[in-house]
């Protein structure tokens, strides 16, 4: 064991040079979920030059490969999102992004660099491997939930995989540790949309028409009602209202208001229950002012939940590579939502959080345009990655 430590060290050490520098280049070249064509064509550069197969989605820009062990039936999965936000960038580093008002904020580039240099890690390792790992470069986090697309395409098929694993920058998390979460760890969530519709007319006469900005107003403030009322308060939930727009004249009464946000939950009994509640009130609202609602939600993400067994897995991997005192194990969960809860519904999965501030520095948290994660962990997420597929594949 002590063996092959030192040789996934040795080689992590080797690789982690390169992801540095990949992880500069999608830096410096982010793009927005549905758009990561270059991205894609620069992982698949990187994939050929390490000699793994791999293929394109054909719907979206995610990119699957796989490398074959010596059982070519059985994988374990890695994962990493891909996609940008549209931030724009407040961090003077040498690598700033080149694209106007976007930024990797979210860390994904990390998360990709990581992937990039566990790959090179597990293919020099390649004819020791017990079965086969399959890596995900997944689009579209931010956006349409690309992993459920990656699914569809068959992700999990040819070979089988049997676990998959994946990692999140956390900036609340010192550089060289990792946060480990048991259960749920994020929130099954969905996005909404609420319109009412009244009658347009003009300010001085408010009796000839129907004013619809009182009653979305009144919902703005009611639904909250929903989590301090209608739901368990020791079970987390919220409801977000993000943006509200009604009108573009100061004499008019428009016709419509409207209003979007994001409803999260720790379980999906408990999102569906904040939905149809908050359908009802709002409805009810518009109602007793005499005008018309209409509430719209996406499809969203289910709760994210973590393996038990496969928390013990990476909890003595990482242990083994970085040290037991610099695993930490989270005494919450969160309210964030992500769509590798998809991965969680098809086989046994665990998302771990990367510590990614160092000590002295300030903190920026996710999506800040001044988020600026210590690139040191990327060492950090190799070896913790590689490690935990390893005691995975012997598993299988």
């Amino acid at each position: 064991m002590d063996n092959d430590l030192e040789r996934i060290i040795e080689l992590t050490d080797l690789a982690t040079p390169d992801a540095v520098n990949a992880r500069r280049y999608l830096h410096q070249n982010p793009e927005l979920s549905e758009q990561e064509s270059n991205t894609k064509e620069f992982i698949c550069r990187k994939l050929n030059d390490l000699g793994i197969e791999y293929k394109k989605m054909k719907s979206g820009h995610g990119v699957i490969a796989t490398i074959y062990g010596k059982d070519r039936t059985k994988a374990v999965g890695i994962r990493a999102d891909i996609d940008a936000l549209p931030v724009a960038e407040n961090v003077d580093v040498p690598f700033k992004s080149k694209v106007p008002g976007v930024m990797h904020a979210c860390g994904h580039d990390v998360h990709t660099a990581v992937l990039l240099g566990a790959a090179q890690v597990l293919k020099a390792m390649e004819k020791e491997l017990p079965a086969s790992v399959k890596l995900f470069f997944q689009p579209s986090e931010e956006t349409i939930g690309g992993a459920a697309q990656m699914i569809e395409e068959g992700c999990m098929n040819n070979p089988e995989v049997k676990s998959v694993i994946s990692l999140h920058v956390d900036p609340a998390v010192p550089t060289g540790k990792v946060l480990l979460t048991t259960g749920a760890m994020n929130a099954a969530a969905t996005e909404f949309k609420v319109k009412v519709t009244g009658k347009s007319c003009h300010g001085a006469h408010p009796d000839a028409g129907i004013d619809p900005l009182v009653p979305a107003c009144t919902m703005v403030t009611a639904i909250q009602s929903i989590i301090t009322r209608k739901m368990d308060p020791a079970d987390p939930c919220l409801i977000t209202v993000g943006s509200f727009h009604s009108g573009n004249k100061s004499n008019v009464i428009p016709d419509e208001t409207e209003f979007v946000g994001i409803i999260r939950a720790l379980s999906d009994e408990n999102l569906s229950k904040l939905i149809d509640s908050m359908r009802t009130m709002c409805h009810s609202i518009a109602e007793a002012h005499g005008a018309d609602c209409e509430m719209t939600t996406g499809d969203g993400y289910p709760v994210l939940i973590n393996d038990d067994s496969i928390l013990k897995i990476l909890h003595q991997s990482a242990a083994e590579v970085i040290g037991d005192e610099n695993v930490m194990i989270a005494s919450k969960p969160s309210l964030g939502a992500d769509d590798f809860a998809f991965f969680c519904e098809k086989a046994p999965c665990f998302y771990y959080s990367l510590g990614v501030t160092s000590e002295g520095c300030e903190f920026h948290p996710l999506h800040s345009d001044k988020f600026c994660p210590d690139e040191d962990s990327i060492r950090v997420g190799i070896l913790t990655e590689v490690n935990t597929v390893l005691h995975l594949l012997r598993e299988i």
